[in-house]
């Protein structure tokens, strides 16, 4: 590959470092040089665990320094746009987690600044990455199904995410941060685009949130109308106490397919006392394989040796269906995606 690109990682949080600890321990053609969090003991804590050299407290300082050529952008929601167009004028390629961006106006501003600028830009949909999603893909692709007519993704988190993530402004809600991965699935699974959303959104569980952070919810469900008439249903929960849980279901015009298990290793337990299984208790444990492969990824497009396999169109995509979610939740009635594009 030539020499290893060298990275620098953005947000020391639960993503943050599933990044950090991949590229820390063995990404080949990357190294991980740099974190950048601006709390003080979590910055010092992940450069100790990760044996980094470079500890930054601003990422504006992050992206000036001479020792980044990429970035893995982890930090929270509301800061991706600042870090990711400063880094991309700066000419350091950017792997961005999920969503894109706070709103679409800060999407648009990161797409222009990706298509004139020469570095690369990657977005973190990591079920792309995934044996099981991608799987699912090839027998798409290859007919196996016929004409993919439905598509079912599920998408519930075990916890809440982080405090600012319950302002809906700040991280564009339950639709955008949880079920980000979702939006990107119907679309990339269909291969068609978002063309009308009806969505109905509830805080069943947290309604305490809801009256102090209003757009709150911590239950959906979301219709889509695709472009080329198939059918995307996305449903999102969390806290959803139980387990993580990220399924699929492909319908086709000659058969179906399934992807995800809510069970630990795909392991059920069944007796005559009962049935059990255990189920998945983090995305971290069941995409590890997948994120790994993210981050290698990374390094093969930058060295020229694979093609992106995501884009900053297919965030903004995602996004924009997170948006039209939200305007519909609060409408009570269907949204054309025509009134949200820019």
């Amino acid at each position: 590959m030539g020499g290893d690109i060298r990275v620098i990682l953005v947000g020391a949080g639960r993503a943050g470092l599933v990044h950090g600890r991949n590229l820390a321990s063995g990404v080949r053609g990357a190294r991980l040089v740099g974190v950048c969090e601006p709390d003080d003991a979590t910055r010092e804590s992940a450069l100790a665990e990760l044996g980094c050299e470079h500890g930054f407290a601003d990422p504006m300082d992050a992206v000036a320094h001479d020792a980044a050529d990429a970035l893995v952008v982890a930090s929270p929601t509301f800061t991706h746009a600042e870090v990711a167009i400063a880094a991309l004028k700066a000419g350091r390629h950017v792997l961005c987690e999920k969503p894109l961006a706070s709103s679409l106006d800060e999407a648009y501003a990161i797409r222009e600044t990706a298509r004139s600028s020469d570095a690369v830009f990657l977005m973190g949909f990591m079920r792309r990455f995934d044996t099981g999603f991608a799987r699912a893909a090839e027998r798409l692709e290859a007919g196996d199904i016929g004409e993919p007519l439905l598509v079912r993704s599920t998408g519930r988190g075990p916890g809440l995410p982080p405090q600012w993530a319950w302002n809906v402004d700040l991280s564009g809600g339950l639709i955008a941060e949880v079920n980000a991965h979702d939006l990107d699935t119907v679309r990339w699974l269909t291969g068609q685009e978002y063309r009308r959303v009806y969505a109905v959104g509830r805080a069943r569980k947290r309604r305490d949130l809801s009256e102090r952070h209003p757009g709150f919810v911590d239950l959906v469900t979301a219709t889509f109308e695709m472009s080329g008439d198939a059918i995307g249903l996305v449903d999102g929960a969390c806290p959803a106490g139980y387990g993580y849980d990220a399924r699929v279901e492909i319908y086709g015009s000659e058969g179906m397919l399934l992807v995800g298990d809510i069970r630990a290793n795909h392991t059920l337990l069944v007796r005559r006392d009962g049935v059990v299984a255990d189920p998945v208790a983090s995305w971290r444990t069941l995409f590890a394989e997948a994120y790994r492969a993210e981050d290698q990824h990374l390094a093969a497009v930058v060295h020229g040796i694979e093609e992106p396999r995501t884009t900053v169109d297919d965030g903004v995509a995602a996004l924009e269906a997170a948006v039209a979610t939200n305007r519909s939740m609060a409408a009570g009635e269907p949204i054309e995606f025509d009134t949200v594009r820019g």
